[in-house]
């Protein structure tokens, strides 16, 4: 459960007063506004919009809104253009669909070795939202959200608390889902863990090897950045303004302080049993 949700109760009206509901209800100043009323919004009323810890508000101007073919749109928008921000391209775009009328969705998954914390919270709510508005415009989305449940944080806390890793990052993973249901976020279509990918990944590995793309050191392997010249791109940094060992220590290892590890080779203390055989597959390729 997320601590903060067990100790103040604002933010789960905050957050779920904001997901689509079929009579949800929005309070601006004494009135109501029914989400799903002809009347849903009239110019320029002033909405209040509180934080979660109830310190700051903020006002800002409703648009006039009005019922294109029963959807509710901002005055000269299209009642299907959907405009999302292009990392790659920094600037806001009009979504278009590789496919038509369908919608792959990847968003990166909790690494399961704590509870869940604010950040969390978010992230996804953040995520459902948009998933519910792809799907109001009628889209077919296919929701992908992974858990990350082979860790060395999670054998590092399974070894603190004598405990097999895997049943801790389970026990995780079952808190996550509860605190998903209490921030009313759709479970998303499919949740792979890694621990039930083994065989793909390591298959993915070897294809990234035999591309010379990466390198082994001790049965670790890693990603060589240098292979890829477009490395960096997505985050607008070059290689040469990161400094090493900010948040992890440096691997004198490696020949770039940058390459990242795709596979650590099973450790003493590791993970044992049927994940600690598949690991050892990788290390006689």
């Amino acid at each position: 459960m997320i601590t903060l949700l067990r100790r103040s109760k604002l933010l789960v009206p905050v957050y779920t007063s904001l997901i689509p509901r079929s009579h949800g209800l929005i309070r601006t100043h004494r009135r109501t506004i029914c989400v799903n009323d002809v009347n849903y919004c009239r110019n320029d009323r002033k909405v209040s919009c509180f934080s979660s810890a109830g310190q700051s508000r903020h006002s800002i101007r409703a648009r006039s809104f009005q019922n294109v073919n029963g959807v509710y749109t901002a005055e000269g928008k299209s009642s299907s253009e959907l405009r999302l921000y292009n990392t790659m391209t920094k600037q806001k775009e009009v979504f278009r669909a590789k496919v038509d009328g369908k919608v792959g969705m990847y968003v990166c998954g909790v690494t399961a070795y704590d509870l869940s914390h604010i950040g969390h919270a978010r992230a996804y709510v953040s995520f459902d939202v948009l998933y519910r508005y792809l799907r109001h415009l009628g889209y077919e989305v296919d929701y992908v959200r992974n858990f990350t449940d082979v860790d060395d944080k999670i054998i590092a806390r399974a070894n603190e608390l004598d405990e097999d890793p895997i049943s801790l990052s389970r026990h995780f993973c079952e808190e996550f889902h509860e605190d998903m249901v209490h921030l009313c976020c759709l479970p998303p279509s499919v949740e792979p863990r890694v621990s039930d990918h083994m065989p793909q990944i390591i298959a993915m590995i070897k294809q990234i090897l035999d591309n010379g793309c990466a390198y082994r050191i001790d049965g670790d392997v890693y990603f060589s950045v240098d292979k890829y010249p477009e490395y960096g791109r997505l985050s607008g940094r070059k290689l040469e303004d990161n400094r090493a060992g900010e948040r992890v220590t440096i691997d004198t290892r490696k020949k770039n302080p940058a390459d990242f590890a795709l596979w650590k080779s099973a450790k003493e203390g590791g993970p044992s049993g049927r994940v600690h055989g598949v690991l050892e597959d990788l290390d006689g390729i």
